[in-house]
């Protein structure tokens, strides 16, 4: 074999062994964390606003991937050793990023407060402002952690239910929790024309991300794909659409 074609078909291997391929089938591992992601043991699917979105944009690059379940500290172990290829979704912290890419923004958690569609909230800026109000959380959440680190005073009920009926019938002025979750929640329990959520003025998003191992094969292009898919699918309106079918009311 001449040294031309020996040297063409290394290159074709290569190349054709770090392409991400249409016939290609990649594994993200999630926990349930409604409405982002929806893995229930009850539930037969796994689905939710980010799983949605990041498979949608991996669709629009002919890239298949699926979602199972795992536990949390499974899915770190195992990205770390590069034996899966990753997540949806996860914040970037600093001593992640030794062993995960992150793709552009796929959603966001921000704070936020759900109270009577009549309550004025306009002036409620920073955590410290609901020390004028009457306030409820849900027992043992991290938003409950940030009232008691504030020095907040306020009251826990068991569940998001039982919240949700504090402010709606017990007259509690606030419920305090993230606002995907509460906008979920209102449309899923048909309490919209009720309540209604408002964002801490001073707040700012926490983006979250797909995150991919950095061992994982093709973990760089799988970045790439994604990155591109996300631009084509907020291009097209896809993702909108998304978000609208998890949070917004049918009738808008």
């Amino acid at each position: 074999m001449s040294k031309f074609l020996t040297s063409l078909m290394i290159f074709l291997i290569l190349l054709f062994s770090g392409v991400v391929r249409a016939n290609d089938v990649y594994t993200f591992y999630v926990v349930d964390y409604p409405p982002y992601i929806m893995a229930s043991n009850d539930d037969l699917t796994i689905h939710g606003i980010d799983v949605e979105v990041v498979k949608a944009a991996f669709n629009s690059q002919e890239v298949k991937v699926i979602f199972e379940r795992l536990p949390w500290k499974r899915i770190i172990r195992s990205m770390q050793e590069g034996r899966i290829a990753g997540t949806v979704s996860c914040s970037k912290r600093e001593l992640r990023e030794s062993f995960m890419y992150f793709s552009d923004p796929i959603s966001h958690v921000r704070r936020a407060i759900l109270s009577k569609n009549n309550l004025d909230t306009g002036n409620i800026r920073t955590l410290s402002d609901l020390n004028r109000y009457s306030v409820v959380t849900v027992s043992s959440w991290g938003m409950q952690k940030e009232l008691v680190n504030s020095d907040i005073k306020h009251r826990s009920s068991p569940d998001l239910v039982s919240a949700l009926k504090a402010v709606l019938y017990r007259n509690m002025d606030i419920l305090y929790m993230a606002e995907y979750p509460a906008l979920y929640y209102l449309k899923k329990l048909g309490m919209q024309t009720e309540l209604k959520v408002s964002e801490l003025q001073g707040e700012k998003p926490l983006p979250l991300h797909l995150c991919i191992s950095q061992k994982f094969p093709n973990s760089e292009r799988l970045k790439v794909a994604m990155n591109k898919g996300l631009r084509a699918i907020k291009a097209n309106g896809l993702y909108d659409s998304i978000v609208s079918k998890y949070l917004q009311a049918s009738d808008r």
